[in-house]
């Protein structure tokens, strides 16, 4: 399984908690034909249909559905989108499904549950929270829909070309979703390391900084001298915290930039222990998920573009 379909699978299982969702004949039929998506209610509604009813002579008997479950009901319907590209349905389902959310009892006694799912959502580029007893749903980057499901489209292409990168990537997002900071950040640094030593070039010297050198595009307008001095005599101290704000001199930006990232990964990740210790939040964790995210987007991006080129 890759690993957004793992999360989804996550998202299924909190959402089949008891007391999370509203257990009602018409809700999972309203949310996926809201969606669009109604034949999937079709095949599965053996798993979506809490009750049956048998007429008796003065009363109409409720009965509990012994094939209802509502983690193999969605999974299923998660795993058949997920397989059939459908990623923008995807979001549209998971958007819609929090209109049945149970909120009294998520705020009652489900709010580590509620939590747990938040961060969920988070790793695929949804933010949800509970505001005057109504579940909102937005997107994390400005709401760029189309941002959210490329991410499924990256990770595919990553595990497909660069599986040892996938792996580290996948380890940071289960570091995340456990709660662990450090170690999310900590194989963020590993899956940037590795994704930009597969583009560093044949020679033996070359080290991983070198892939970024190369995939960036500066290599065709300034020399190795320029790199060189870019890594070991322009980044100074202050500059992790100025370059959101500010291009300092606009030279080799795009490799140093990364190479800050870098920095800063291994000081809240690798070396958190070591000398003045630093102790990441989960906040951090993603934040730097995040900026990973968009690095291997970035990349994505330009390769899909040469080889468009490469085909015309």
């Amino acid at each position: 399984m890759n690993d957004k379909e793992i999360i989804l699978s996550k998202i299924a299982e909190i959402i089949s908690r008891p007391g999370f969702f509203v257990k009602r004949n018409s809700e999972f039929k309203s949310r996926l034909k809201c969606a669009g998506l109604g034949e999937y209610f079709e095949k599965y509604s053996e798993y979506l249909i809490p009750y049956y009813y048998n007429n008796g002579h003065t009363h109409v008997f409720q009965n509990d559905n012994e094939e209802y479950d509502v983690f193999i009901g969605l999974d299923n319907i998660f795993s058949d989108l997920y397989n059939e590209n459908k990623n923008e349905e995807i979001i549209s389902l998971l958007k819609e499904l929090t209109k049945s959310f149970n909120i009294g009892n998520i705020e009652e006694s489900l709010n580590e549950d509620f939590e747990e799912l938040s961060h969920l959502y988070e790793l695929l580029g949804l933010s949800i929270n509970i505001v005057n007893n109504k579940v909102v749903v937005t997107t994390c980057m400005a709401s760029n829909n189309k941002r959210v499901m490329d991410l499924f489209s990256v990770e595919s292409w990553l595990k497909q070309n660069h599986k040892e990168v996938y792996d580290s990537y996948e380890s940071a997002v289960d570091a995340y979703t456990q709660g662990h900071a450090g170690a999310c950040i900590e194989s963020c640094r590993t899956c940037l390391v590795s994704f930009f030593s597969k583009y560093k070039g044949t020679e033996i010297f070359a080290k991983w900084m070198r892939g970024i050198y190369n995939t960036s595009g500066e290599n065709t307008t300034y020399t190795l001298d320029d790199f060189n001095k870019a890594l070991n005599n322009d980044i100074r101290k202050n500059d992790l915290a100025d370059f959101f704000f500010e291009n300092h001199e606009g030279k080799m930006t795009k490799t140093k930039t990364i190479y800050m990232i870098y920095s800063m990964m291994s000081d809240y990740g690798t070396h958190r222990n070591e000398a003045t210790i630093e102790n990441p939040s989960i906040d951090d964790a993603l934040f730097s998920l995040r900026l990973m995210d968009s690095i291997l987007f970035w990349v994505y991006s330009k390769k899909q573009a040469e080889q468009s080129h490469s085909t015309i």
